[in-house]
């Protein structure tokens, strides 16, 4: 049952939504502060999951990969660096550089052979960021079941 937007409730109720859309936002925000990460830091390791993993929305991933109980082998990830993160995030090259740098050293972050950037294996499998996902599934269902009862989002 895809989903679809409404014009005339979305446009009708775009104050409520924007609302909605902004206490997600916080949301999302609040439940990665609570793991100790500033929005800066989160901006980069979220973008360090976009960038390497974006293309398996559209090619898909094997069965056996689409649980985060399997780290996905290094050289399927797309190539990602310290530049392609700075356009992604707007952050400053150099503050990037520097915070890639500590994201490293921490072991949130690691280079491949050559040179790319990608999550370490051992955070991704991590429980708590199974446990952080699921929280965040949850805040998406919540916003999404709202705007469904505010009639801006119906099945199609």
């Amino acid at each position: 049952m895809p989903i679809v937007v409404d014009e005339s409730e979305a446009l009708a109720n775009s104050r409520l939504t924007g609302i909605r859309m902004a206490l997600l936002t916080t949301r999302m925000m609040e439940l990665w502060r609570r793991e100790r990460h500033d929005p800066e830091t989160v901006l980069i390791l979220l973008s360090v999951v976009a960038i390497t993993s974006e293309k398996f929305t559209r090619c898909g991933l094997p069965q056996d990969q689409r649980t985060l109980q399997t780290y996905l082998p290094l050289e399927d990830l797309q190539g990602c660096n310290v530049a392609s993160i700075a356009a992604a995030t707007g952050l400053n090259r150099e503050t990037t550089r520097r915070r890639v740098d500590v994201l490293v050293r921490e072991g949130s972050l690691i280079r491949t052979e050559a040179g790319e950037l990608a999550i370490a294996p051992h955070k991704v499998q991590d429980p708590d960021m199974l446990a952080l996902l699921r929280k965040q599934l949850d805040a998406v269902t919540r916003f999404v079941n709202e705007t469904v009862r505010d009639g801006v989002l119906v099945e199609k």
